[in-house]
């Protein structure tokens, strides 16, 4: 009983199972991706772990889009905005995100001090104020997997920045400025993509250079979370549009991503496509999910509180389960040990069983015993706001 209820996490019944579902799956490619590093590239084991498996960040940033847009919309679409209005969302967000994040930056600083593997002129300074990827390579070191988080927290500074100053300053209508602005920024960062592009001599192009280049860069990927943006745009102002083919559009939507998947193992469309449209393509097969999976209100049974389940904690499982859990905790403390007791190939699926222990128990225990409580402090002072995407 004890044990039942350190674990139990309660489930807020206004939630949109559908996109419980898509947030779901986007963390579970995530792990999937990280706990198959432990298995050598050309194995077998490797090969079938990573089979189908999508780009989860890019479903998280459109995902995040949708619901960040909506909220957006509806709360600019108040009579009276002011500096307030714009100051109570940031709160909002930063207690979302910050206080879990400079958590877990913190365990990593010491563990990476103490083992010697930061040393003290070591910079760490981007990593606080989300600049260590802004417009250059992410480093590989202490926290390598922010890079992602920090498009999100870019977005979430400019994105509504923008749209307070449009419609206070120069009193343009919170429909044109979210449509221009999604419009806008999908059209220029893909344009600054293939300007890059064009600037790369073709032959030093290779997979890491794309990757830190192209891939991991604030000032490369904002597009991404706007093609979500677009889509609470069309949800909310024209909802019988986005009702319309719901079904049609996922299945495009599928045929989108695993067209790219396709591309992305055997490289079929060229460096063209690697470098600018890779990043393009995927975005917009997701939004094509997202009509029908908002028409999915709930769910029952234990694939429905599982699915849940892993979607609430979705965000410390994000935060855990490389640096701290794969690196540190299994690479660092407890494989020097394990190595010495079992064979190269019970090590790696021992190592990948405790990925996943430790991961999923973690997550549920961090978001329990600190996300959640600190994501409730955003109550006091700042205005409630409901997360229903499609206007009623």
């Amino acid at each position: 009983m004890f044990i039942a209820n350190l674990f139990r996490v309660k489930n807020n019944t206004e939630r949109i199972y559908g996109l419980d579902i898509l947030r779901a799956v986007a963390i579970l490619f995530v792990l999937n991706v990280h706990s198959a590093l432990f298995f050598n590239k050309n194995s077998l084991a490797y090969r079938l772990l990573t089979s189908f498996n999508l780009d989860g960040v890019t479903l998280f940033f459109v995902l995040s889009g949708f619901l960040i847009g909506g909220l957006l919309i509806r709360q600019f679409n108040m009579p009276n905005i002011t500096f307030y209005t714009l100051l109570s969302f940031w709160l909002r967000r930063w207690f979302r995100t910050l206080p879990a994040y400079f958590l877990v930056l913190l365990i990593l600083l010491i563990l990476g001090f103490c083992t010697k593997q930061l040393l003290p002129e070591t910079s760490v300074k981007g990593y606080f104020f989300f600049l260590a990827n802004f417009n250059k390579p992410m480093p590989n070191y202490l926290f390598p997997e922010s890079w992602s988080l920090a498009v999100e927290e870019w977005f979430y500074i400019l994105v509504p920045a923008a749209v307070f100053i449009s419609i206070t300053v120069f009193k343009i209508n919170v429909r044109y400025v979210v449509f221009i602005l999604a419009f806008t920024l999908i059209l220029g960062i893909t344009a600054f993509r293939y300007y890059r592009f064009t600037c790369w001599p073709a032959h030093l192009l290779n997979g890491e250079v794309i990757d830190l280049f192209f891939r991991k860069q604030v000032s490369t990927r904002l597009d991404c979370i706007m093609y979500g943006v677009l889509g609470s745009y069309i949800a909310y102002y024209h909802t019988n549009a986005w009702k319309r083919y719901p079904n049609t559009l996922f299945i495009i939507g599928v045929c989108l991503l695993y067209l790219h998947y396709v591309q992305y193992i055997f490289g079929y469309f060229g460096l063209l496509y690697s470098c600018v449209f890779a990043y393009s393509v995927p975005p917009l097969g997701v939004l094509c999910l997202l009509p029908r999976l908002t028409l999915i209100k709930t769910g029952k049974g234990m694939l429905y509180k599982s699915i849940t389940l892993i979607s609430i904690i979705s965000y410390s499982l994000y935060l855990l389960n490389y640096s701290l859990v794969r690196e540190y905790l299994i690479e660092d403390l407890l494989n020097p040990h394990l190595s010495t007791l079992l064979t190269v190939r019970a090590l790696k699926i021992t190592d990948y069983t405790i990925f996943w222990i430790f991961t999923v128990a973690g997550g549920i225990l961090f978001y329990k015993y600190f996300e959640q409580p600190m994501t409730l402090l955003r109550e006091r002072g700042t205005p409630l706001h409901k997360t229903s995407i499609v206007k009623k």
